[in-house]
C-alpha cells in the first residue's frame, strides 16, 4: 500500500451548507438497503499504516490521541461481538477507528463534512469500502438500527466509540453529549443535529447492548477491556 504526497496542495474551495441543508443531509429516507458484506480481496491497513496517512493528512496530536482510543474502544467491541459468532472482521474495525477523524482538521479549518471528506480521502487510500463506509456514518448512521445485520456491526463500533469517548477518554454518552454541544453547539439547528447523534447513538448503545448481551451503559473501559462500573 503506498501513500503519496500530502494532499494539501493547492486550495480547494470548500462548500458550505446552510444549517437547514445540513439537518437534512442527515436524516435520508426511503433508502434503498445496504447489503454490504466484506470483500477478503479488499486490503486492510495496518496500525502502521494508518499512522502513515495520520502524518500525510496533518493530523494534530490531541485528534491522533482521540483516534487511538476510540479504535481501541471499537475493537473491543469488534472481538466481543467476534467470540459470540458474529460476522465482523476486526482488523477493519481497528483501521476504520484509527482513519475516522481523518478529514476532521481539514473541515475544521474549512469547513465541510469531516465524515464526508474522511470516508472519500479513506477509500482513496485504501480502495476498501468497508473501511471507508465506517470512516463516512461515524457521525450518524442513515438507516435503521438493526443488531442482527452483521454488516452494519463495523460502523455501529466506531459510532458507538466514538460517543464514549472524550478527548481521549471514556466517559458516558451523556458527558460526551454535553462535550459536542458545548464545543460545536453554535447555532440552534446544531444543537439540534448534535443531540439527535446522541440520541441515535444510545439506540445503537442499546442495540449492541441486546447484541452482546451486556449492559453497555453499566461498563467502563480499562485495559483494553470492557470492566463493568463497581
Amino acid at each position: 500500500m503506498s501513500y503519496a504526497q500530502s494532499p494539501f496542495q493547492g486550495y480547494i474551495e470548500p462548500v458550505r451548507l446552510s444549517d437547514s441543508a445540513a439537518r437534512r443531509s442527515l436524516y435520508l429516507k426511503n433508502l434503498p438497503a445496504l447489503p454490504f458484506p466484506r470483500n477478503p480481496d479488499w486490503a486492510v491497513p495496518t496500525r502502521e499504516e494508518c499512522h502513515v496517512l495520520w502524518d500525510k493528512y496533518a493530523m494534530p496530536d490531541h485528534i491522533r490521541a482521540h483516534s487511538a482510543m476510540v479504535a481501541a474502544f471499537a475493537t473491543c467491541l469488534a472481538q466481543r461481538l467476534a467470540e459470540q459468532g458474529a460476522a465482523i472482521h476486526v482488523p477493519s474495525v481497528l483501521a476504520s477507528g484509527l482513519l475516522h477523524d481523518l478529514g476532521k482538521f481539514y473541515t475544521i479549518t474549512h469547513g465541510g463534512s469531516h465524515g464526508q471528506l474522511g470516508g472519500a480521502w479513506v477509500m482513496n487510500e485504501t480502495r476498501n469500502p468497508l473501511i471507508a463506509q465506517g470512516v463516512l456514518h461515524h457521525v450518524r448512521w442513515p438507516w435503521t438500527v438493526d443488531e442482527t445485520v452483521d454488516p452494519w456491526l463495523l460502523p455501529y463500533c466506531i459510532i458507538y466509540a466514538d460517543k464514549r469517548v472524550m478527548h481521549d477518554r471514556v466517559v458516558p454518552p451523556e458527558e460526551r453529549h454535553q462535550d459536542l454541544l458545548l464545543r460545536y453547539g453554535i447555532t440552534d439547528d446544531a444543537k439540534r443535529r448534535i443531540t439527535a447523534s446522541h440520541n441515535q447513538g444510545l439506540e445503537i448503545e442499546a442495540a449492541l447492548s441486546r447484541r452482546l448481551k451486556v449492559q453497555l451503559h453499566e461498563h467502563t473501559f480499562d485495559s483494553g477491556r470492557l470492566v463493568k462500573r463497581a
